[in-house]
């Protein structure tokens, strides 16, 4: 019994160890990130994008809206139920007439 709970107690000191090495390293990195980023300059931070589409852009969107619009997008299906019985096979296994209980008189 004794054994069982020192076992317990180094398991959970484990794990609280792990988790508290695990939140430095996070606060440590975390710390790293900020100092990188006052390093950097105010220029580099800008983004920098195209305001105005190029033709190919335009091209592909006015395809994909033409084969949007111009194409079924469902299948034409019929409003018919089809149900098929399935005869099912004799089996003596599951006869009532083999059973063991069948007293003949």
């Amino acid at each position: 019994m004794l054994i069982a709970i020192i076992a317990v107690l180094a398991v959970a000191l484990a794990v609280i160890l792990y988790l508290f090495l695990q939140k430095n390293k996070a606060v440590k990195e975390i710390a790293a990130e900020k100092q990188s980023f006052k390093a950097q300059t105010a220029g580099e931070n800008t983004v920098k994008s195209e305001v105005v589409p190029g033709n190919d852009e335009e091209v592909a969107a006015f395809l994909a809206l033409h084969l949007y619009l111009t194409q079924n997008v469902h299948d034409v299906e019929s409003n018919v139920i089809t149900i098929e019985r399935i005869q099912r096979r004799y089996s003596p296994w599951s006869s009532k007439i083999y059973s063991i209980n069948n007293f003949q008189r």
